[in-house]
Formats: structure tokens, C-alpha cells, sequence
């Protein structure tokens, strides 16, 4: 069929057109919202990807001095105010947390899952309709927490410091004048097994049928399995305990209860599970507690008030099944 240049011009025309309108439908219909991570260089991806999660070794944001910093900004008239009458005047409890100590405190850029304890704070702020302000810290530091106090809460960026264990020789709480409060829970070393080992119940039976443990290297559990003859082999830390069983290299293992948490979440293939009902030894427990300064007696005051009405009511332990952190009641009033 013979065209003539003017129609051929409009057909030209008319495609051009139709196809610039279905390009506009489809700019309108599919135009991906635009996302900032800050101090993340990351290309936009699809599917499924995991919280952005704080990690003071590798944020160049953190590492370039964001950090330390009040979570927010407190009035002058309140800052040489008791911390309770600060909190009660402000509405907000003002804590310092751990920016990685999974399961019971994380940062993430959309801020979920936050963590066990993150999440009782929340709950008791809740209960007199008050907020939540987190100072992120790091507490892995080369010289101890102790560190992390002096340039958090000893410089009133918080009230209140998250995520410590009583141990009996906590040396650095006097220099920098805090107090435990109450314990909230206790977490201690517990007993995990799989395939050939997944009869065994107890460290005795780990005893009698010669079945070596993994226990992490220079750690009270490792100290605890060559005291008693326990056959054992040791590993740097906790995780490398979990990369053993996962590789097959040991079958059972004493590992931090809160590390479960931590492996299933980075190992969901993990076949070895807790021996069922197992309770760590008395040496190998410890209460969980939080820190506050020992003058603020008020504040200490309320928060054990709290923690008791939520191991009373059950909250506590529902909190920690959430997580799959296996709920050991305080040892110590």
C-alpha cells in the first residue's frame, strides 16, 4: 500500500503521542518514593532487605563524631534537677543503650525491632504517658564500660544506662558514683545441643559420656568447665561457639542465653535448640540490671517499683518468649 508523506507524518505523529502519554501513565503510576540512609552509601534495591542496623565499626556518620550527643535537648532550668523530677517535667525518660547488644538493645534506621530492654522502658514510660529518648553507645570498649559512663551519663546525656549484669565485681560502678538498680531478669550460660549430642540433658551428662562442649575462650563458663572436669573446647566468643555447631565441629555448647536470640536471628538454618527447661548453674547466672546515678535515689526508687509490677504481671517473661530469650526470675532482691 502506498502512503504519501503527510500520512505517513501523522501515523508518526500519533504514535509519538501515544507512546509519550503511556510513558507519563507510567512515570505516574511507578515512581519510586526517594530514600535517605545517612552514612550508608547503598544503591536502591528490591525485595526484601533487612533493617539498617547501627554498627559503630562501620558507620563513617558515628565514627565521624555523631555520637555521645544527648537524644534531646534538655531546658536549662532542668539540668541540675533531680532525674525524677526531670523525667516528670519532661515527659520523657532519657536512657543510654547500646547500639549492638542484641537482643536486648539495637539501633536500626526505621528503629525495629528495638530490643528487650528497650522495649520494658517503653512499657514503663508508657504506663504514666511519657516518651522515650535513647542515647546510643557503644559498651564493647577496650577499657570497660566505664569508659562508655564517663562520656554518657557522667556528662548528663541520660538518666538512666541500659543493658549491664551484676557480677560481684563491678569495680568500675563507685569510681563513677552509679547504683544497680533491682534486676529485671538474669540471663547466664545454658546448655545447647543437636544431632548425635541431642540426648544429652546436663553438663553431667556431658561428663559421663565423654562429649566435649563448646564454651567461649576465657570466659567464666570456660573457667567453670576446667574446674569440674567437664570435657570442653574453647572458642574466641560467643558467635564462634555458634559457627562451630552450625559447621558441625562440636554438637553441644554453653553458650550466653542471649545469644540463642542472636544466632537464630543471623542463622535461621541453626538445627541445635536449648535443652528444654534447662537453669544455667548458680556460678554461671546473673541479674540483669540497669545503672543510675547513686544520688538519684527517687529515680532508682521508681524504676524497681516498676520492674516488680512487671515480673508480678507476667510482662517481663512475655516480653522475653518475643524474643526468644529463655526468662530466669532475678537471683538477688
Amino acid at each position: 500500500m502506498r502512503m504519501f508523506p503527510r500520512q505517513a507524518a501523522l501515523l508518526l505523529a500519533a504514535a509519538i503521542t501515544t507512546l509519550v502519554a503511556v510513558e507519563a501513565i507510567a512515570a505516574e503510576v511507578f515512581e519510586l518514593e526517594p530514600e535517605f540512609v545517612y552514612g550508608r552509601n547503598r544503591k536502591p534495591q528490591m525485595g526484601y532487605r533487612q533493617p539498617e542496623v547501627f554498627d559503630p565499626l562501620s558507620d563513617r556518620l558515628y565514627q565521624s563524631g555523631y555520637r555521645n550527643f544527648p537524644p534531646t535537648a534538655i531546658p536549662d532550668e532542668l539540668k541540675e534537677v533531680p532525674a525524677m523530677e526531670r523525667v516528670q517535667k519532661m515527659g520523657r525518660i532519657l536512657a543510654c543503650a547500646d547500639a549492638w547488644f542484641w537482643p536486648f538493645s539495637r539501633t536500626a534506621h526505621k528503629n525495629e525491632p528495638p530490643g528487650l530492654e528497650i522495649e520494658i522502658l517503653q512499657s514503663i514510660a508508657k504506663k504514666h504517658g511519657w516518651d522515650v529518648s535513647i542515647a546510643w553507645v557503644n559498651t564493647g570498649m577496650r577499657f570497660g564500660v566505664g569508659v562508655t559512663f564517663g562520656n554518657s551519663i557522667d556528662r548528663g546525656i541520660c538518666d538512666v544506662f541500659l543493658g549491664l549484669t551484676y557480677t560481684g565485681d563491678d569495680h568500675h560502678m563507685p569510681k563513677h558514683k552509679m547504683a544497680f538498680t533491682n534486676a529485671f531478669m538474669s540471663t547466664g550460660y545454658v546448655l545447647v545441643t543437636q544431632g548425635p549430642a541431642a540426648d544429652v540433658k546436663t553438663l553431667d551428662d556431658a561428663k559421663a559420656q565423654g562429649i566435649k562442649i563448646g564454651v567461649p575462650a576465657y570466659s567464666p563458663m570456660s573457667e567453670y568447665a576446667q574446674a569440674n572436669g567437664i570435657p570442653h573446647e574453647t572458642f574466641f566468643q560467643n558467635y564462634q561457639v555458634i559457627d562451630a555447631l552450625i559447621r558441625g565441629q562440636v554438637n553441644a555448647a554453653m553458650i550466653w542465653s542471649g545469644a540463642i536470640s542472636q544466632a537464630k536471628l543471623a542463622h535461621p538454618e541453626a538445627e541445635f535448640e536449648m535443652v528444654k527447661g534447662y537453669v544455667p548453674p548458680p556460678e554461671m547466672r546473673f541479674d540483669n540490671n540497669w545503672g543510675v546515678k547513686e544520688k538519684e535515689i527517687e529515680l532508682i526508687r521508681f524504676i524497681n517499683e516498676a520492674f516488680a509490677e512487671m515480673l508480678k504481671s507476667g510482662e517481663t517473661r512475655r516480653l522475653c518468649e518475643r524474643y526468644g530469650v529463655p526468662f530466669y526470675p532475678p537471683i538477688h532482691e
